[in-house]
């Protein structure tokens, strides 16, 4: 049970199995039959369900054991084996979430000081900061205690630990497409060749940094579970794809089931911090990815959409595809529709052409900008959010300042030349491009 990102109101169960998570076709079949019992029983159908044995048991301390075991095992060190980590600092920031027990009983009970660690015990009124490795406090405070306390590594969790970031010995914050990049160059150099699937907000930069390791970057629709769902159907398929990350922090390996869990991404970082200490290497887990090429600038905005919400997804679905007709239809000059030209993907990152197709949850594209002379300027996403009434719109540009030039052209060839200005609230765009 987690509310995680979403406000401490908002509560949702996530189902799992020994393959993995569930997807949301799975989901809705199980709401769907626990609503039918429920009605029955309360119409007095059918015979009395037999009691449920209930049993108490501490799965949390099972699971912190199996965790210690993998870093024991795969660091194997040679003079102390049970304490590999004797002699790191690490900072853990668990938001006021429940990732304190990374800390406690992973860390420490290895070795490792922790000493400085922020925010450990649960409150779900969250009253420091957003437990989310993307907010900016999050990631400010743990840079300073890094540094502070000259640790060597700064872990970031979010509320329920199914996404996580870092920050370096330097206090580098490693989130987004860096901590792709990172669990891209553990896994790579673990699996040569292997295919890493991300959401296709990463930049273009990523999908260099991966090539350049002999990797396969496939680019997909936003939304963990449907990254995480390509992951397996490429499995499934016969192409080796070990990593699955969102650009949100979101992520699962093939060694690890196919599991959301931002703690075992840690697991994989300390492991691979330990083992460059042991190997003399200079620089901590950070200098693994200094040769990532980042966008000159990244920005997010929102787009409301207007009017009653059970008209949200249908307007939502009508903005997105008026976007990609109009630049089919050569309406935005200049614009391309962008895809992964591999993994069976194409059409923006949103169509499977294989026999057994993904379902779509939610409409997206991305496009890239070219000038006259069809030099690259930048690349934006459009999408409808999954769980509230908007439509996102990310931009990545590879020039300072192409971020407002992008949205202003957007804006005024597309916003307002369609008419889809008059059910989405375009005042973000605006405000931005003044």
């Amino acid at each position: 049970m987690t509310a995680s990102h979403l406000p401490y109101t908002r509560n949702g169960l996530k189902f799992f199995t020994k393959r993995g998570g569930l997807t949301s076709v799975d989901v809705e079949k199980i709401c769907d039959r626990a609503a039918q019992k429920y009605l029955a029983r309360k119409m007095g159908l059918g015979s009395r369900d037999t009691p449920p044995v209930v049993m108490r048991v501490d799965l949390m301390s099972a699971y912190s054991q199996h965790l210690r075991d993998i870093i024991k095992q795969r660091i194997a060190h040679p003079t102390h084996y049970d304490t590999p980590l004797k002699g790191f600092k690490v900072i853990v920031n668990a938001g006021n979430g429940c990732g304190g027990f990374f800390a406690w009983h992973v860390l420490e009970k290895l070795g490792a000081d922790t000493t400085g660690s922020l925010h450990l015990e649960p409150d779900g009124m969250f009253p420091n900061h957003m437990p989310n490795p993307e907010d900016a406090t999050a990631m400010s405070l743990t840079h300073d205690t890094v540094l502070a306390h000259d640790a060597d590594l700064g872990v970031v969790f979010d509320t329920d630990v199914d996404r996580s970031g870092v920050v370096d010995d330097t206090g580098a914050a490693i989130n987004g497409d860096r901590l792709i990049a990172l669990m891209s160059a553990i896994v790579l150099d673990e699996h040569p060749g292997t295919t890493v699937v991300t959401d296709a907000r990463a930049s273009d930069g990523l999908t260099q940094f991966i090539a350049s390791r002999g990797g396969q970057h496939c680019l997909y629709r936003v939304s963990y579970r449907n990254v995480i769902d390509k992951g397996v159907q490429l499995n499934t398929d016969g192409v080796e794809t070990h990593l699955m990350m969102e650009t949100t922090g979101h992520g699962a390996l093939k060694e690890n089931y196919f599991l959301d869990d931002g703690a075992y991404m840690v697991v994989k970082i300390v492991i691979e911090m330990v083992r460059m200490k042991l190997a003399g290497l200079e620089g901590g887990v950070g200098s693994l990815i200094m040769d990532l090429e980042e966008p000159a600038e990244s920005v997010l905005l929102r787009l409301n959409i207007l009017g009653e919400p059970k008209h949200a997804k249908q307007r939502g679905t009508m903005a997105v595809e008026a976007f990609k007709n109009y630049i089919q239809e050569d309406k935005l000059s200049g614009w391309v529709l962008d895809d992964c030209g591999d993994c069976s993907v194409g059409e923006g990152c949103l169509v499977d052409t294989n026999d057994h197709p993904i379902d779509v949850d939610a409409y997206m594209y991305r496009a890239k900008l070219y000038d006259e002379n069809k030099r690259p300027l930048g690349m934006i996403h459009l999408r409808q959010s999954i769980h509230n009434p908007n439509i996102a719109l990310n931009m990545q540009s590879y020039l300072p300042g192409g971020c407002k030039s992008m949205a202003r052209d957007l804006h005024k060839r597309f916003l307002l030349a369609s008419g889809v200005n008059e059910f989405l609230d375009t005042r973000e765009v605006e405000k931005f491009v003044k």
